[in-house]
């Protein structure tokens, strides 16, 4: 639809409403029905109520009144008639008809009585002469044989004559009445709407579906011949009882379309700016009267809204709201808005009471409607056509899965789905199957849990042998690391991974070896590894009594040596919200340290201001667990990530004026001294405290022995060296 609607366009469509609606009322003999009418029609528009009453009035007067442009408007006042059949508009002898009468004879038929009336023509139960059967005899109407409306009826006869199909209403014989009015007989179909057919014969949601197949073959065929019904809709598709069998008949190809040349006499009947079918029933390039060329498509989008309806209970759109609104608007609700899912409506037509179902079966359909008629519905509905089913076939294919219990190409593939239909399909084989398999694991006393297939069940016994195995090499690894054998417990745990053990409390201790050890020997992704599986097995134990160890000062130096910054900023963002705030200095102290390894910004700063309070004001002295001079590493590095360089400053000499035996603790605070003192722009200062730091660090690297550990101090204090080292250097440079 153009973004910008014409002035000229939209008042003319005003216009053809008007026009439409003026044409209903003139049909409509007895004043006070007409009255009804046009206060129905104009509600809360009391001016367009009475400007239409006057132009009636005057048509009193005026035969010749509303003549130009009548063959448009009596076709949309009779599309207002078959959209709300119960209204109770009469059509005596003032109707516009097509002059003959009940009794009359035209060519071999005589004419029963009136049975109904389409956009252009009158329809008449008729008697063949010669023959004992009747049939249904279409002939234009008086005043309505204009050039166009021939043309149209016409193109109506010669569609019908090519189809043959047991579901669509046969051509029987054509000719011309004796005034040259043109008619067509065919077979009389003696039944309901399909809608109407389905609530009274209260069929069930499978009955309807194989029920609308059939209509879906009738399209099928007719798109098969070249042509485009184009006003698919349950008034156009009645169904007859034979003999116990629901025989679907679709009827009036009056708008239909041919898409292959054309048909003898005039074709390409529709004119740009108006609407070719029902709205409600439409699809969104019928609507939007652009010029774009219609294929088979609009039909697969009308079928989805008969689909809808005969599932849901309602239409999709609801046709007299969508006519109150006006053109411009039902042209912008058909075109982007999308109705509820039939289910749901289903469940509001349950809560109103609506339809003649079995009490309880509308609640039940809207649960059976969730799922693949849904999705089903919706893709044949799609706004945008290529997105569609590209053939009527392919919709009755994905119907018929969905009654197989198959999986439907409406609906996104998963292994749940096809799991799901794999059991439908199967119901019977598979509740035999699991009675054995249950019979099978009580006899067996086991516990393991079989799957559908045997090459899964294959897999998972694999799994837990490798599980196994992987325990038995870890214990065994850990075994040879405390007798010295750490070439041998190399070799090990290379060939077996730790990751395949599953995490558990009882593994924690084992995680804690392995990875002090692969850390000692400079192996940092097998240690972050470790440590990963270490932290996942402790979260299950006592939170404060984590916070206390050194499993976390271990763990964040291990996953920055190892390259992995991700790592130690999920780490970091996992302590800030288990441990903040620290209960007591020991917890502060190692908090900070674990915490400001790398930048932080300023939310982590004011999370952690409360654990640097405890840490500074906690009691400190001989034998204590939180020494002042680990307090002040702390405190230094906590104010130098604050900006309060002058206070790093001060907490780092601090820490330097204690003696360090290990050295690393001394290191740390020369690198955090050496950042502060660059800040402030003391660079000379701070490049001699880095190279007192980097000097310390390379003194106690080279006494490392054989076996890895360093000769004092702890790895991952010497790593927190290294890290800090880093930092610093690139800042004030090697």
């Amino acid at each position: 639809m153009k973004d910008i609607i014409d002035p000229a366009e939209e008042a003319t469509d005003s216009l053809a409403i008007e026009n439409a609606i003026f044409e209903t009322a003139l049909q409509i003999p007895d004043p006070t029905q007409r009255r009804e009418f046009l206060e129905r029609t104009f509600q809360g528009d009391p001016g367009g109520r009475e400007g239409m009453e006057d132009l009636l009035k005057l048509a009193g007067t005026s035969s010749a009144f509303f003549l130009e442009g009548r063959m448009r408007t009596a076709e949309l006042a009779q599309e207002v008639i078959d959209e709300f059949p119960d209204v109770g508009f009469p059509l005596g002898e003032e109707a516009v008809s097509s002059g003959e009468k009940e009794g009359a004879t035209i060519g071999r038929y005589t004419l029963l009585r009136k049975i109904g009336e389409g956009g252009g023509g009158e329809i008449f139960e008729a008697a063949q002469d010669g023959m004992v059967r009747t049939v249904a005899l279409k002939i234009i109407r008086s005043g309505m044989d204009t050039e166009s409306v021939v043309s149209r009826f016409e193109i109506e006869r010669q569609t019908l004559e090519i189809m043959e199909h047991p579901n669509i209403a046969r051509v029987l014989d054509a000719g011309k009445t004796t005034s040259g009015r043109p008619y067509f007989v065919m077979e009389l179909v003696r039944g309901a709407r399909i809608t109407t057919f389905c609530e009274a014969e209260q069929l069930d949601i499978p009955a309807r579906l194989e029920l609308f197949l059939k209509v879906c073959q009738a399209i099928q065929h007719a798109h098969q011949k070249g042509i485009v019904h184009r006003d698919i809709k349950p008034s156009n598709i009645l169904v007859e009882n034979l003999d116990g069998t629901y025989v679907p008949k679709v009827i009036d190809f009056g708008i239909a379309k041919a898409m292959q040349g054309q048909l003898h006499g005039r074709a390409g009947m529709t004119q740009l700016g108006q609407f070719i079918g029902t709205p409600a029933y439409m699809s969104p390039e019928q609507i939007d009267m652009g010029g774009m060329d219609i294929d088979t498509r609009a039909d697969i989008y009308s079928l989805g809204a008969l689909l809808y309806e005969l599932l849901a209970g309602r239409p999709p759109f609801d046709t007299e709201k969508l006519l109150e609104s006006g053109l411009t608007e039902m042209r912008r609700a058909l075109i982007e808005d999308n109705p509820p899912l039939p289910s749901e409506t289903s469940r509001l037509a349950a809560e109103e009471g609506k339809g003649n179902t079995l009490p309880g079966t509308r609640e039940k359909w809207a649960n059976t409607l969730r799922g693949d008629p849904d999705w089903i519905v919706f893709k044949a509905m799609e706004k945008e056509r290529n997105r569609r089913y590209q053939t009527a076939n392919s919709l009755a294919m994905d119907i018929r899965r969905y009654l197989q219990n198959e999986p439907v190409i409406a609906r996104k593939p998963s292994r749940g789905y096809f799991m799901l239909k794999f059991f439908q399909r199967n119901r019977a084989a598979c509740v035999l199957g699991v009675a054995m398999l249950l019979s099978l694991v009580a006899g067996l006393g086991t516990t393991t849990a079989l799957y559908f297939r045997e090459k899964d069940a294959l897999a998972e016994q694999a799994r837990l042998k490798r599980q196994a195995q992987a325990r038995a090499n870890v214990s065994r690894a850990v075994f040879l690391v405390s007798e010295g054998k750490t070439a041998e417990a190399d070799r090990l745990l290379r060939a077996n991974p730790v990751e395949s053990i599953d995490v558990s409390p009882e593994a924690a201790e084992v995680f804690r070896s392995l990875g002090s050890w692969n850390a000692t020997f400079g192996r940092w992704r097998q240690a972050a590894d470790c440590f990963r599986l270490m932290n996942e097995a402790t979260r299950l134990g006592n939170r404060a009594k984590m916070l206390e160890t050194v499993d976390l000062l271990m763990t964040g130096p291990t996953y920055l040596e190892a390259g992995d910054q991700k790592a130690y900023e999920n780490l970091r963002a996992e302590m800030l919200d288990r441990y903040v705030p620290a209960q007591n200095g020991l917890q502060g102290e190692r908090l900070l340290k674990a915490c400001l390894l790398l930048p932080v910004d300023a939310r982590t700063i004011e999370l952690l201001e409360s654990s640097a309070e405890v840490c500074r004001h906690s009691p400190s002295g001989a034998g204590s667990v939180g020494m002042t001079e680990w307090k002040a590493l702390s405190l230094a590095l906590f104010h130098y990530r604050k900006g309060e360089f002058q206070e790093a400053i001060r907490q780092a000499d601090k820490c330097i004026a204690i003696r360090d035996k290990a050295g690393s603790r001394e290191s740390a605070a020369r690198c955090v001294l050496a950042m502060a003192r660059f800040k402030r722009g003391e660079t000379k200062e701070a490049r001699g405290e880095l190279e007192k730091a980097k000097a310390e660090m390379q003194r106690v690297e080279a006494q490392i022995d054989e076996a890895g550990f360093p000769p004092i101090g702890t790895w991952f204090a010497w790593a927190v060296v290294r890290i800090l080292a880093r930092e610093a250097e690139a800042m004030i440079g090697p």
